[in-house]
């Protein structure tokens, strides 16, 4: 049997003028499934709404569906869980989604396609609602019009530049899409959309980063003396696939110099790395989201894993500040040197 905290959301545009969440605990049989789960919640209080159909929502940042097993969910997730829905600003009824969207977005390429197409676009509606550049951009077509048109290109070559054009939006398109794969168990997509966005651009300047990077004189990077590490409070910034590890191993080190380590939930996101090249005003404000994240949490040094993140992040950090409208006042420190090469800081 498991114990269950949860934290569920509530919300009805008929009844209320805001979200809200109330708490329910549960010792519930490791093999059921979300549907119980969600069931059990609505026995405890009526006003607790979930779909019927196409029945998917998000349990602590991850999307996942109906038919997920807790005791997946909680091998990976936890215990303590908190539910909302699978893209909160389109909730009209607790996790039931005004999902009009979704099929608008097939329109784009709906004269490409046939029959098996859009049974194949239907199968990915938890990935069009997991996508993160929603957060950013309420228009954006969607992460699942991108795999269809990836499809469609494959089956149709010579119609390859027509559907370029349908998913190439200035203002919604693919310019948007910054791919993560945030559904639980789902599959990556990640090089399949990489290889659109590069259709798209016809060739990518590899050099673009170290060419904004001149333009910005430097101003965050420091390193640190060993006697002023006590002072401060660290959080830790990584992509890596082993993020996990590596967190906890850096909040060893920290603690053990007596400073004080600090979690954010942007710690682990892409943060515009992706689209500074198609989309750099996106990646200003996705970027100064994540630093005023650290920030806002309690961080003063912000550690980073990878180099090339630190450079780009510290040579944009001025049109950030800009983007967010806000002063990002952070030292930027390259996880690498702070573990192996103290020196005093570089004013």
């Amino acid at each position: 049997m498991l114990k269950l905290n949860i934290r569920a959301f509530f919300f009805n545009a008929q009844t209320d003028y805001l979200p809200y969440y109330k708490n329910f605990s549960f010792k519930v049989d490791a093999n059921k499934k979300i549907i119980d789960l969600l069931n059990m919640i609505k026995e405890k209080n009526s006003n607790f709404s979930f779909p019927t159909k196409n029945t998917i929502l998000k349990i602590n940042e991850h999307i996942v569906g109906e038919d997920e097993t807790l005791a997946t969910i909680t091998e990976k997730l936890g215990t303590q869980l908190q539910i909302d829905p699978a893209l909160a600003y389109r909730s009209n009824n607790g996790l039931i989604l005004d999902d009009s969207d979704f099929m608008e977005s097939f329109e784009l390429l709906s004269e490409f396609s046939d029959n098996e197409d859009r049974a194949y676009y239907q199968s990915l509606y938890p990935l069009h609602y997991a996508s993160g550049s929603f957060i950013y951009n309420h228009e954006y077509i969607g992460d699942a019009i991108l795999l269809l048109a990836s499809r469609l290109i494959t089956k149709n070559p010579e119609k390859e530049d027509e559907i370029l054009e349908a998913i190439n939006d200035e203002f919604n398109g693919i310019v948007h899409c910054e791919y993560e794969n945030n559904i639980l168990n789902g599959q990556d997509y990640t090089q399949v959309i990489e290889n659109l966005k590069k259709k798209i651009l016809k060739s990518v300047n590899p050099s673009f980063i170290e060419k904004i990077c001149d333009l910005v004189v430097k101003k965050r990077v420091y390193t640190l003396s060993n006697d002023s590490i006590s002072k401060r409070k660290f959080a830790l910034y990584t992509t890596d696939p082993k993020a996990s590890e590596i967190q906890d191993q850096t909040e060893k080190i920290i603690q053990r110099k007596n400073a004080k380590f600090i979690n954010f939930p942007m710690s682990t996101r892409l943060a515009g790395q992706s689209i500074i090249q198609t989309n750099p005003q996106l990646a200003y404000k996705k970027a100064g989201t994540m630093l005023l994240d650290a920030l806002d949490h309690g961080a003063d040094t912000l550690l980073f894993t990878n180099d090339e993140d630190l450079t780009l992040f510290d040579s944009i950090i001025h049109k950030c500040e800009k983007a967010v409208g806000r002063p990002i006042e952070l030292q930027l420190i390259s996880l690498k040197k702070f573990n192996n090469e103290p020196q005093k800081e570089i004013a």
